[in-house]
């Protein structure tokens, strides 16, 4: 069996035993094997055959990270071992440990001054709904575009989130504030299933739509850094975090299966290691 027909039935596994998001992950991930590595049989994939793929990414992408390249490897030995019952020992490359780009406080205020005076129509107040509630329930993507009427208990502000990338629901919270503007919007939009949808086709709203709708925002308002919905969710665990929040509470929130994963978010950011810095050294601007 050459790689790719270990990946066309690896596929078909993903496809049926995880969530949509898995998939895309996995379908985003095998364009690349399938080039560099298809027509190669299986039981020949070694530490050699690995290197070479290594060395032809780099070829490819001088500026790829070492990060990139791990997934590409970790997905190709998950590939190997389920549908080929083989297992590669292979280091991963040592990546890079990024700054965890957050949303500033200002910058989320420009975003809810906007919304707050335009409140003309059911698509802007659905959108700021969604922009609530990225800010305050810290939902992956995926999770919030699949969100359902029932799913809210409204009266102690609660979500139960079914769908979600572990398959492990849980609970999320948000604020009264935003509790008001769900009654408003369950009232002018008269949804009966689905949260979110598009009020011309009726459908829900795709997560494309859902990012779309960030970057048509951030474009409007001139804002210069993201705020795609990945970084409302960095936000929402950094803020978590430097309240001195429950790292076990913050964990089950997020929906992480491991505390480690959680852990990512032990940081300071920029503006709090400045005013630390400035409180030490006694610097006066």
């Amino acid at each position: 069996m050459n790689l790719n027909q270990a990946i066309e039935k690896y596929g078909k596994l993903v496809k049926v035993t995880k969530s949509k998001g898995t998939y895309r992950y996995f379908i985003g991930k095998v364009g690349i094997l399938k080039k560099y590595l298809g027509d190669i049989d299986c039981s020949l994939i070694d530490d050699d055959v690995l290197i070479d793929f290594i060395v032809k990414q780099k070829e490819r992408n001088p500026d790829i990270s070492n990060k990139t390249i791990n997934k590409y490897i970790q997905m190709l030995k998950q590939i190997l071992e389920k549908i080929c019952k083989i297992i590669i020992v292979f280091d991963k490359l040592s990546e890079t440990k990024k700054i965890i780009v957050t949303i500033p406080e200002s910058i989320i205020q420009i975003i809810y001054n906007y919304y707050e005076n335009n409140q003309k129509n059911v698509i802007q107040v659905r959108n700021f709904l969604i922009i609530r509630l990225f800010n305050e329930s810290g939902l992956r993507l995926s999770e919030l575009a699949n969100l359902k009427f029932n799913d809210f208990e409204m009266i102690n502000q609660v979500i139960h989130v079914k769908r979600t990338k572990t398959n492990t629901e849980r609970y999320v919270f948000y604020t009264k504030e935003t509790n008001d503007l769900l009654h408003k919007y369950l009232m002018i939009s008269r949804i009966d299933n689905y949260l979110f949808v598009n009020f011309t086709t009726g459908a829900m709203l795709s997560v494309y739509s859902i990012e779309t709708i960030t970057t048509r925002l951030k474009n409007k308002l001139n804002i210069q850094q993201s705020i795609s919905p990945h970084k409302w969710r960095h936000t929402f665990a950094t803020r978590f975090v430097k309240k001195n929040g429950n790292m076990e509470v913050l964990r089950q929130i997020l929906g992480h299966s491991s505390l480690r994963t959680t852990q990512k978010y032990l940081h300071l950011d920029k503006d709090s290691l400045l005013k630390e810095y400035v409180r030490v050294n006694k610097i006066t601007w």
